[in-house]
């Protein structure tokens, strides 16, 4: 069992002596950034705060939930959205070069950066589903996380990894590693449970080992889809393995 203190420190600019304060006992920290509006000005703020204090960061990009179903965009475009808001946090970050912290630049291939809703209650990060697909193909597990993110596409009809979108003898281009095995599994099993397309999300389920209990089968819609995630991949665990193996430990 791992114990943990979380300190949720106000945002807004006139409580920014707490948030001093907080980082001054605390030995990491929790980025949270909206995927769609990208880094706001006082993120900025609070994360320079917290790397003059030493303190390591790690990346939630949240609202993924608004691009799937209020904007409805392609995987490809998330894809494009989450590296915008991955590089504004790194390009704070790689202001503050201090020796004795090392590197803190923020990576999904390292496992530092995670995705979801906080609203749903669901998340992952790149660690999660390469353990997945590292088991399935047979792969080490570091390996896979370094394909699941950046320019990297694997060839079904060769049973190949490129880090060339359109190789020699394919017609199409090919999806994008971390669209094809994170993003659309995720995409279609929100969109079926929205659209009501019973037959699709029920075999997704029993494919994805989702099952549900109780008061749970009742549900539908919205309510449904929440449940879901949360089953399928819960924030907590997502985050509480973030926080203890990515962020320092005070025995340390």
């Amino acid at each position: 069992p791992y114990l943990i203190n979380l300190i949720d420190s106000p945002g807004h600019v006139d409580f920014s002596s707490e948030v001093t304060a907080a980082l001054r006992i605390t030995d990491g920290a929790m980025v949270v950034v909206d995927c769609i509006e990208g880094c706001a000005v006082q993120t900025e703020t609070v994360l320079r705060q917290s790397l003059a204090e030493r303190v390591k960061p790690c990346l939630f990009v949240n609202k993924v939930d608004r691009c799937i179903l209020e904007l409805q965009m392609e995987p490809e475009d998330m894809y494009g959205r989450f590296r915008k808001a991955i590089e504004d946090v790194n390009v704070i970050v790689a202001t503050y070069h201090d020796v004795l912290m090392g590197d803190v630049q923020v990576a999904p291939e390292k496992g530092t950066v995670a995705f979801g809703s906080g609203l749903h209650g669901w998340g992952f990060n790149c660690e999660r589903f390469a353990k997945i697909y590292a088991a399935k193909m047979g792969v080490d597990k570091e390996k896979m996380m370094g394909r699941l993110w950046g320019d990297s596409f694997f060839n079904a009809k060769k049973k190949t990894w490129t880090n060339v979108q359109q190789p020699e003898g394919c017609t199409e281009p090919l999806p994008r590693a971390f669209c094809q095995f994170i993003m659309t599994p995720i995409n279609q099993l929100m969109r079926a449970i929205m659209d009501d397309q019973k037959d699709k999300y029920e075999k997704m389920m029993g494919t994805l080992g989702i099952v549900l209990k109780g008061d749970d089968k009742s549900l539908t819609g919205k309510p449904l889809m929440k449940r879901t995630m949360q089953i399928w991949i819960n924030a907590a665990d997502t985050l509480l393995s973030m926080i203890v193996t990515k962020l320092p430990s005070p025995k340390q």
